[in-house]
């Protein structure tokens, strides 16, 4: 069984769970996924079965787009609903604007320097962050540069309420920080209310499968459910090579590539009909024949 499910993850499953469901349900233990989604957010979680593992590395440099709710006037330790409230302004959040909020967030669009929550999974010194928050640990959490390609609200019912926005970014940002900062900047604080993935690496969430409804099927059923290996790298460029290129290329001879003008940037290569591999330039990083 080789390929891509796209399956949209339900709220109170980790990553790793939605991993084990699907082993038990196809008795394949060779079962990765890209992009891990919190426990409490839902939808799009690509998973990787058999030879599709070997794409995992590729898949997350396509933009990911996110439905999220942020609370204005909560902040929490966390930066979400589900945390420990820390303050609570939300009286006085009564006279901001749904232009005053869009302003903010159009400063936090771009490349921007961003600094995770405590409670991620990122690793310090070995260590996940979330590990040194649940022990009350100090440590320093690392800034990364992440870049947000858009933000817009979709709906605004006024400031007491939590207001709905879809957020284009990159691999590493973090929509809780996102409400954090915006928070932050008007002075009242804020905290992510609820996530939503509608799309990562080109699976959109009306396309996926629905766990329970994976419970109720054979291995054949799920198997016919899966996209193809090119599908998890159709947002990077495309290389078809001649029939003796394809060779030279599986057997890893140098001279696969020797006239063709490559960039130094991941290419997907194909040839004798299907994905051959991946290379970066002219250097062969991967072949799945």
């Amino acid at each position: 069984m080789n390929g891509i499910l796209n399956l949209n993850k339900p709220a109170g499953y980790t990553s790793f769970d939605c991993v084990a469901i699907l082993r038990r349900l196809t008795g394949e233990r060779k079962i990765g996924h890209t992009g891990t989604l919190d426990p409490q957010a839902t939808g799009v979680l690509p998973l990787c079965i058999g030879k599709a593992t070997r794409l995992l590395e590729y898949m997350d440099e396509a933009p990911k787009t996110y439905v999220a709710d942020c609370q204005l006037g909560l902040t929490t330790d966390t930066r979400d609903i589900w945390g420990t409230v820390l303050c609570d302004r939300r009286p006085e959040t009564a006279d901001l604007t749904r232009e005053n909020v869009e302003e903010v967030l159009h400063t936090l669009e771009g490349e921007i320097e961003q600094k995770p929550p405590v409670f991620s999974a990122i690793k310090v010194n070995g260590k996940k962050l979330y590990e040194y928050a649940r022990e009350g640990k100090a440590v320093e959490v690392p800034v990364r540069r992440v870049t947000v390609h858009s933000i817009r609200i979709l709906a605004w019912n006024g400031p007491s309420e939590p207001f709905k926005m879809e957020i284009v970014c990159s691999r590493g940002t973090y929509i809780r920080s996102i409400c954090h900062d915006l928070g932050e900047a008007l002075g009242c604080g804020a905290c992510m209310s609820s996530l939503v993935r509608t799309e990562t690496c080109g699976y959109k969430i009306e396309e996926a499968a629905d766990l329970e409804a994976l419970r109720g099927m054979t291995p054949e059923q799920i198997e016919a459910l899966l996209d193809p290996l090119e599908s998890a790298v159709s947002h990077l460029p495309r290389l078809d090579l001649t029939e003796e290129q394809a060779k030279l290329f599986l057997n890893g001879n140098p001279l696969w590539s020797e006239e063709l003008p490559l960039k130094e940037c991941n290419y997907a290569v194909f040839g004798d009909g299907g994905l051959l591999g991946i290379c970066k330039g002219h250097l062969i990083s991967k072949v799945l024949k």
